[in-house]
């Protein structure tokens, strides 16, 4: 959940009423059944997500999930590229609307992520596993491209798009003509280093906070946005920063960088020289998401207004190039 001064930046997502939950709970178990309790999760101004446990009934507990547009691009996701065994995702059980909200019943996994719960042998298990799912993936890039669910960030793409942004900051005047093109530079000098990777199905938000542990498996969670079809070393990166939604998983950083690479056959020296690169891209990439929030209105975060952050992210990144 968001703090209270988080909260201040943010109009709060409204929960559809009572009744329509109850009516899909009774449309996915095929009878009335009885909430017994309810933890909140998440409460932000695109998404609402509650752990509801169900009595005398299978499943007993549920992920209870409303998101608004663009968010809820995460109902595709499950339903059309997400395989779980594959992605390690949950199961998505149910689906339903309410206005422009978006609602998902989805498989309780449980709350006990990589950020507080870890070692050297989940480590080494995810970098294992995340290069599995890399590769299943990269099968299916001309696939997925064609369904046109999900963005597609090449390398090639990423000067162009990061002209649009810097058009969209120009017109807002949070950016300066002398800025706009050192961002445009940095994002050409991206490209040129990142050319050779290969392509697949990225989640683009993968910090340890979104690696559930359930009964000694690794499960990936919340799907949602920042998912594209691009260089996979992008979740690699995020994975393994000093991040605080990391937490002291960053402590095994290498482990996860060593099996990764094991198992696609990759030096870990070769990546390790290209993953600061794929950092600078997941920041221009949290840009995008900003320019995005403020385009849709959306004037904050939950840390801080969306302007500020713009302009401080945009200098983080000049300082890069």
């Amino acid at each position: 959940m968001q703090s209270p001064e988080e909260s201040k930046h943010l109009e709060l997502l409204e929960p559809v009423p009572e009744e329509q939950l109850h009516g899909w709970l009774r449309e996915f178990y095929g009878k009335d059944v009885v909430v017994e309790r309810r933890e909140l999760l998440r409460h932000r101004d695109l998404s609402f997500v509650e752990r509801l446990w169900i009595s005398e009934s299978l499943p007993n507990s549920l992920i209870y999930k409303l998101v608004l547009p663009p968010w809820d691009i995460e109902q595709d996701l499950h339903e059309r590229i997400l395989i779980p065994s594959i992605s390690n995702s949950a199961q998505l059980y149910l689906t339903g609307h309410h206005g422009p909200v978006t609602a998902l019943f989805l498989e309780d996994l449980g709350s006990q992520s990589l950020i507080n719960h870890h070692s050297t042998e989940l480590a080494a298990r995810l970098g294992e596993e995340l290069a599995k799912m890399h590769r299943a993936y990269s099968y299916r890039t001309d696939e997925l491209m064609q369904a046109d669910l999900v963005r597609n960030l090449l390398p090639i793409d990423y000067a162009e798009s990061t002209q649009l942004l810097a058009g969209h900051l120009g017109t807002w005047r949070l950016i300066s003509a002398q800025d706009a093109k050192k961002l445009e530079n940095l994002a050409t000098m991206l490209a040129l280093k990142l050319a050779g990777e290969p392509i697949s199905l990225v989640h683009g938000d993968l910090y340890a906070e979104n690696v559930i542990v359930r009964n000694g498996r690794l499960w990936i969670i919340d799907w949602s946005w920042f998912a594209l079809l691009g260089v996979p070393l992008l979740d690699l990166a995020t994975v393994t920063l000093n991040h605080p939604k990391n937490g002291t998983f960053f402590e095994h950083r290498m482990e996860v960088v060593e099996a990764y690479c094991y198992e696609s056959a990759r030096k870990p020296k070769e990546v390790l020289e290209l993953l600061p690169y794929a950092e600078t891209l997941s920041r221009l990439l949290f840009l995008d998401w900003l320019v995005e929030r403020k385009r849709r209105g959306i004037l904050g975060t939950t840390v801080g207004p969306v302007e500020g952050l713009i302009v401080k992210v945009v200098q983080e990144l000049v300082n890069k190039a």
